[in-house]
């Protein structure tokens, strides 16, 4: 069965923070976690399939912060480490049923307009370069996650279904009197 049959048939899980269990095997502060597709991509498939032993029903790929925004000057190009991101959590899951991978998307680290300086369509061409990537690399399905601005939300929203037809997912994150960054409700 893929993603969309499931729903609604039975609770899906997603894996947990991928970050925290690089870090907790050597990432160092201020290295980027994508480049560990490159570099390491033995001990990412070893923290997917790690989720997927204790139950989770959904990987994550390794492309918190794979946009062309944030890669800049990084020396990662976006295409091939997403590439790269989605064939390793593919590998994790190869062989089991119902598993599926999860092209990760995060906030492009920069405030939109009119808060900041990113013009809405710029996010939302950074965040449809790395759909069509990870459409192609096989996702099935899209999970923005961890957004503080509706506003973001929107451009990737939007960028995901200009860009491909799989199933889209969106997390949030909240302050203590559960306001976004923007200081928007839910």
């Amino acid at each position: 069965m893929n993603f969309k049959e499931l729903l609604g048939k039975q609770m899906l899980f997603f894996d947990g923070a991928t970050g925290t269990q690089l870090q907790a095997r050597g990432l160092q502060p201020g290295e980027l976690p994508e480049s560990w597709n490159f570099t390491h991509p033995d001990i990412v498939e070893a923290v997917h399939r790690s989720y997927l032993d204790v139950g989770s029903n959904i990987v994550k790929s390794n492309t918190f912060g794979a946009n062309p925004l944030k890669l800049a000057g990084s020396g990662l190009d976006c295409k091939e480490t997403i590439e790269a991101a989605v064939a390793i959590a593919k590998k994790a899951c190869g062989g089991r049923e119902n598993k599926f991978v999860a092209l990760n998307l995060g906030p492009t680290g920069k405030l939109l307009a009119p808060y900041g300086d990113l013009p809405f369509e710029k996010a939302v061409e950074a965040y449809g370069e790395m759909v069509r990537y990870g459409a192609a690399a096989g996702a099935d399905l899209i999970l923005i996650e961890t957004m503080s601005d509706t506003y973001e939300i929107k451009a990737a929203v939007l960028a995901s279904k200009e860009n491909c037809d799989l199933p889209v997912c969106v997390t949030m994150t909240f302050d203590e009197d559960g306001k976004l960054l923007t200081g928007a409700t839910v």
